[in-house]
């Protein structure tokens, strides 16, 4: 059993985590990365979150180099739309709220076995890497919103009273089991609309 969870869990989350800190080596070199090309990092040469494989329906984490489709109005209850979705990208939550919308947009994806993801969609593994102050950016309808993190917490898997909370303005959190390879706790990120 231990080998199992070792090979399904621990490998591929270690493969992500080399991969993440190397991108971090490099942007301490002064480069970024655009896809799978790194560019100089400067102001007026790259213009992170504009470009995306994703354009109708997705979210992009420059931090995290997150790239993934989201699937808009997924029922949280009901397992199968919900595992469904989560093999083809992130899901957004049936009657949370929309990308120019006030209120709360709610997005989930799973934390572990990144490499199998007809299995599971381990896109949120690195969540935890967010601060306040990094942005997210929404494609919905081809349009691009931006967010900025505003906070991170981990709660009990059954405390929802996030979702009722009243908010101001444009906000979303993204959500996933915490620690990977666990459903022990969710981590939940926060982040507020940024209007130019």
């Amino acid at each position: 059993m231990f080998l199992f969870w070792l090979l399904i869990v621990f490998v591929p989350v270690l493969f992500v985590e080399v991969k993440y800190q190397l991108k971090q080596a490099f942007a301490n070199l002064g480069f970024t990365t655009s896809g799978s090309f790194f560019k100089p990092n400067t102001e007026n040469f790259t213009i992170i979150g504009n470009t995306s494989k994703n354009k109708e329906y997705g979210i992009i984490v420059p931090k995290l180099g997150l790239d993934e489709k989201v699937i808009f109005n997924v029922d949280p209850n009901d397992e199968n739309q919900y595992r469904q979705a989560l093999k083809e990208g992130i899901a957004h939550a049936s009657s949370t709220k929309y990308p120019d919308e006030n209120g709360l947009g709610y997005y989930f994806a799973h934390s572990s076995s990144p490499d199998f993801k007809v299995q599971y969609n381990a896109v949120f593994y690195l969540l935890n890497k967010l601060e306040a102050g990094d942005d997210i950016y929404i494609w919905h309808d081809y349009k691009r919103y931006r967010y900025v993190v505003t906070e991170k917490r981990i709660n009990r898997p059954d405390d929802v009273a996030f979702l009722y909370d009243h908010y101001e303005g444009e906000n979303i959190v993204l959500q996933t089991c915490w620690p990977p390879g666990t459903t022990k706790e969710r981590l939940l990120v926060f982040a507020t609309r940024v209007k130019k």
